[in-house]
């Protein structure tokens, strides 16, 4: 039996994805995984790549991050789904460190800390303060969900819908784990992502965008919703 299926959505990724292919398969563990690479229609040489490393790649009659996601996992086999996207590094404890969380059924959810891989002064203190406070509400058992770096059973995973179609879906769904246990953060290991729309928009806009379009995911139909800057998901590529 799979045990666990990295999921990896992807759009035009060929700069980033040999690297975050490369570091799944390079795992140091004895459980039985697979990877489904799910991308939106690359242009580029995404999907030529990916081939080389991953069991399967499928393609998205749409585009869209939940649907990349929601699509990949319905073709993955395994009890387990590690959600992990193209511009992320896992470090080689990954797998060994996150499945036997999920052995507790009583915990929906999990995500790790993480660390950006362009760190200046100014981001190594947003990723301190960012982990500081995801750990806290995780100590809780009210967790936040990364997407880039998250993972849900697959029972669970389809018993909440999968990912919403919502602008900040990984924070929509974090809303339904949260109901049906407890959604947790660890510490270690941590999870190597971009920091490129931290650098495209400056860390102020970064934190307002997120906070807003968690606002409109979180409460779709307040009225509050009309004086939103941010109201969709913006891409960085």
């Amino acid at each position: 039996m799979t045990e666990m299926s990295v999921i990896i959505p992807a759009l035009n990724e060929e700069k980033n994805i040999r690297a975050c292919l490369k570091a799944v398969r390079a795992q140091r563990t004895h459980l039985d995984f697979d990877i489904v690479v799910s991308d939106g229609g690359s242009k580029d040489r995404t999907r030529e790549i990916a081939a080389e490393y991953a069991d399967k790649v499928v393609i998205t009659k749409k585009r869209g991050i939940w649907v990349g996601r929601n699509t990949g996992a319905k073709a993955a086999k395994g009890k387990t789904y590690a959600f992990i996207d193209a511009d992320s590094i896992v470090p080689r404890n990954y797998l060994d460190s996150v499945f036997p969380i999920l052995e507790d059924e009583s915990i929906s959810g999990l995500s790790t800390a993480f660390q950006f891989d362009d760190r200046p002064t100014k981001l190594r203190l947003v990723e301190e303060i960012c982990n500081e406070y995801l750990l806290l509400k995780g100590s809780f058992g009210i967790g936040e969900l990364l997407g880039f770096n998250a993972v849900v059973s697959k029972k669970t995973f389809w018993k909440a819908g999968g990912f919403p179609n919502a602008p900040l879906e990984d924070g929509a769904l974090a809303i339904k784990l949260r109901k049906m246990g407890r959604l947790v953060f660890l510490p270690e290991p941590k999870v190597v992502t971009s920091a490129r729309r931290l650098e495209k928009q400056g860390i102020l806009k970064s934190t307002l965008y997120y906070a807003q379009i968690g606002l409109k995911s979180a409460l779709p139909k307040s009225p509050l919703n009309r004086l939103l800057v941010y109201r969709d998901y913006m891409p960085v590529r």
